[in-house]
């Protein structure tokens, strides 16, 4: 019997959308509030600062991605450079559990949209919604893949009304424009570094495209554009949000904010935050969609090379997809959505990320030296994945210092 394998449907405006989707609607949607809670109206820098960390990351992994483009990410690529079957099963689950963690934190986030509707218990709301995206990562990844390009189309309409509808909120920048500048005073970048941890959370998600590459028509040329366009997109969209909602709120009211878009646009019209709100439920689904579809790749990836159960390696032969690792991903999202709070979520994630992202450039470093060229390849300079692993390891230390030692 022929073994069945993943079906190779995604195409470059597939994948730009998947990797924008995704991005998207796992950050500014829910946690835009914290971040300028943190920053102040220095946000606008921070969210520069963390899309400057993530984008050397993103170049390795769009490298990465064209070098060896199979499901499962992460884990081909710390095997191909370190050739250690007990590094590669913990890198693999570190982003499993850092991908479960960030779609249990934009659930919680979910909420607070609900509730600008109507009231009902979030538990309620989280189980319902993480059944049905389950029931349709389950369905195929051509189908999954052509929801989230609708749903990235509307949540970017999102953005762009809250640009469009709010933005006359930016009249106001030229005489409040010295608040955006930072000074020399440590305590002052103290506080945009904080603001920059979170802001990082709204950047994650372009990892995940890396892990449908085995299902790319081209993934040698597409995966990297894909994921350096859809980032170099949203730092310039985070930047005007942010601009546009500190120049509408405090950032105090914006902290306290569970629904942050929907309250820049209360200011507005009492109308406003209703077709802002219905946006972000859908750019939220679409995000936990995705991640629980990445989740589901990771681990059929992962069982492909003995580093997972088997069960999680199994695919459908009706749908080609592997239901079990699905399920499984699904049930723990579920659990953690229940039990924690928004931003304690996000800040478990980003701690777990940074330390995957400085092993993904550590690793493109390695296998850079081993192999500086392939055929068919963009290379780029080796000073990227250095730079990439520098501010890694560097806002871990960061954070870290400033959450139990300061």
């Amino acid at each position: 019997m022929p073994q069945i394998k993943l079906k190779k449907s995604l195409n470059f405006p597939l994948l730009l959308f998947y990797s924008t989707g995704t991005i998207l609607g796992l950050g500014i949607y829910v946690i835009l509030g914290k971040i300028i809670g943190e920053a102040g109206t220095l946000a606008p820098i921070a969210f520069l600062v963390a899309s400057i960390l993530a984008i050397f990351s993103g170049f390795s992994y769009s490298e990465l991605s064209a070098r060896i483009p199979k499901s499962g990410g992460v884990v081909n690529y710390v095997d191909e450079a370190f050739h250690k079957d007990w590094l590669s099963k913990i890198s693999g689950w570190m982003l499993v559990v850092s991908a479960i963690i960030s779609t249990a934190t934009v659930l919680n986030g979910y909420v607070g949209y609900v509730h600008v509707f109507v009231e009902i218990a979030p538990w309620i709301i989280i189980s319902i919604v993480t059944i049905v995206l389950s029931g349709v990562a389950i369905w195929g990844i051509t189908q999954s893949a052509a929801t989230i390009t609708v749903i990235t189309s509307i949540e970017l309409l999102g953005i762009f009304l809250v640009i469009l509808l709010a933005g006359d909120n930016l009249v106001h920048f030229p005489e409040r424009a010295m608040e955006f500048v930072p000074s020399l005073d440590a305590n002052v970048w103290k506080g945009i570094f904080m603001g920059a941890f979170l802001a990082f959370f709204t950047f994650i998600g372009f990892e995940d495209v890396v892990n449908v590459a085995e299902e790319s028509k081209n993934p040698q040329k597409d995966m990297p554009r894909a994921i350096i366009c859809s980032l170099l997109i949203l730092t310039v969209l985070y930047i005007i949000i942010s601009i546009i909602g500190i120049l509408g709120l405090s950032p105090e009211e914006l902290d306290s904010s569970t629904a942050p878009l929907a309250d820049i646009l209360a200011k507005k019209n009492p109308s406003y935050p209703y077709i802002i709100s219905a946006i972000g439920l859908i750019a939220i689904i679409n995000g936990v969609l995705v991640q629980i579809v990445m989740n589901a790749r990771v681990l059929y990836g992962m069982a492909r090379k003995n580093l997972a159960p088997k069960i999680f390696g199994k695919l459908n032969k009706r749908t080609r997809t592997p239901i079990w690792s699905t399920i499984f991903a699904s049930g723990i999202i579920l659990a953690l959505a229940l039990l924690f709070d928004l931003e304690s979520l996000a800040k478990a994630t980003n701690y777990i990320l940074l330390i995957v992202f400085s092993l993904i450039n550590l690793s493109l470093i390695i296998i850079k030296r081993k192999t500086p060229k392939v055929k068919g390849v963009k290379s780029y300079p080796m000073i990227v994945p250095i730079l990439g692993l520098f501010f890694s390891t560097g806002l871990f230390v960061f954070q870290f210092y400033m959450t139990f030692f300061h």
